[in-house]
């Protein structure tokens, strides 16, 4: 049992060693650990994504996330105290690529042509038209949003008709078994911060990130 155990962690830490990767995890700083199955690891590097791998990142973590096939060029910065899933698009037609279940992930979306929603959280589901925009899970009955690029559609996980539209710069929430409130400006006091905590890594960045992986 010990030395099953033992192959199982080694194999989910060998990066390339998966067999129809969706997509790449690179840990930018901290500790981010991968959930496959029975098995959790902790990544310290670079993995490839499954379908139906969880993430979760730990206190002062940062990763960035890029999918792969229909969703190449697709990417998302997570912060610290995240967990989310990701799920294949081609085999899970009922299932979002991304579902986030606490924490906060900024994405940004290439080309998405799907009719099912982008993103769920347990409160809402994310529709979207091209876009930049960050999801914050703070408690299971709420989500909140900002718009960074293009639009963003959330509605309430049980009540569809609540729903509410986001754009550029503004802030808006669903929360679960209320109407929304329309969308409000996000002030620099508050903008500024979450560019920041939220910055897609430099290509220098990213070198660094990606060496640290071989």
């Amino acid at each position: 049992m010990l030395l099953a155990v033992l192959c199982a962690w080694a194999l989910l830490a060998a990066p390339g060693l998966t067999v129809a990767a969706i997509g790449e995890v690179i840990v930018l700083k901290g500790e981010v650990s991968l959930i496959r199955g029975r098995i959790q690891a902790r990544v310290q590097e670079k993995f490839d994504l499954e379908d139906g791998d969880r993430v979760v990142t730990a206190l002062g973590a940062k990763a960035l996330i890029r999918l792969a096939g229909e969703m190449q060029g697709t990417e998302a910065v997570v912060t610290e105290k995240t967990d989310f899933k990701v799920n294949e698009l081609l085999r899970r037609r009922e299932a979002s690529p991304i579902e986030l279940l606490f924490g906060a992930i900024r994405s940004r979306v290439i080309r998405y042509i799907e009719p099912k929603p982008f993103l769920r959280t347990p409160a809402a589901v994310i529709g979207i038209k091209g876009t930049d925009f960050i999801v914050y899970v703070k408690r299971k009955e709420a989500s909140e949003f900002i718009g960074v690029e293009g639009l963003i559609e959330a509605a309430s996980a049980t009540r569809p008709e609540y729903s509410i539209q986001i754009g550029k710069r503004q802030w808006g929430e669903i929360v679960e078994g209320q109407p929304p409130r329309p969308p409000i400006p996000v002030p620099d006091e508050l903008w500024n911060p979450a560019m920041e905590e939220f910055r897609f890594p430099s290509p220098e960045e990213l070198r660094a990130a990606e060496r640290r992986g071989q």
